[in-house]
């Protein structure tokens, strides 16, 4: 990019605006602590959380809150147990892909575009094949998880956070 020639007060606006976006953006990071940041997360409803979570939402299929979910509040400060459930990190996918011969190959996940797929075998191999060439497998135990933040309200995020706080 060229240089762009900016007088010192414009030079210390530019730094300015960065620093402010930068400052706004890590206040909103779940992995920084702030006293009291936790409280302005509880503004949903336990009872509709509840409902959403039985309901639409469709968790119960997968969680139990006397199971997998039990004491999940005293495990996560608020903003952590939010980013968890809406952004769930991803493990191990497992994928088998079947070649035109009809060998199948299983193992981890390692891409799946519009042009190619690859895994990782049990022994670490790495293989890849053009996804035309080939049908695919994908077990994602976390797809509901993905499928529903496009759902999601904000009371329904909110109602959920209020929810699985009640689960001590």
């Amino acid at each position: 990019m060229p240089a762009i020639p900016l007088a010192p007060e414009q030079l210390a606006d530019v730094v300015a605006f960065i620093k402010s976006r930068v400052a706004a953006a890590d206040v909103r990071s779940a992995n920084r602590n702030i006293r009291g940041s936790d409280d302005k997360l509880f503004t949903g409803n336990p009872a509709a959380g509840k409902a959403f979570f039985d309901g639409a939402g469709g968790c119960g299929a997968c969680h139990s809150p006397t199971g997998d979910l039990a004491g999940i509040s005293r495990k996560y400060p608020a903003a952590v147990l939010q980013a968890r459930f809406l952004y769930p990190q991803r493990k191990g996918v497992a994928a088998t892909v079947t070649d035109s011969a009809g060998k199948r190959h299983t193992g981890t996940l390692a891409a799946l575009t519009n042009y190619d797929v690859a895994i990782v075998d049990a022994d670490g191999w790495y293989h890849s094949w053009p996804l035309d060439a080939v049908t695919t497998d994908v077990k994602d135990p976390l797809a509901a998880h993905r499928a529903l933040l496009g759902k999601y309200t904000d009371s329904d995020m909110h109602n959920m956070l209020a929810y699985l706080e009640t689960l001590k």
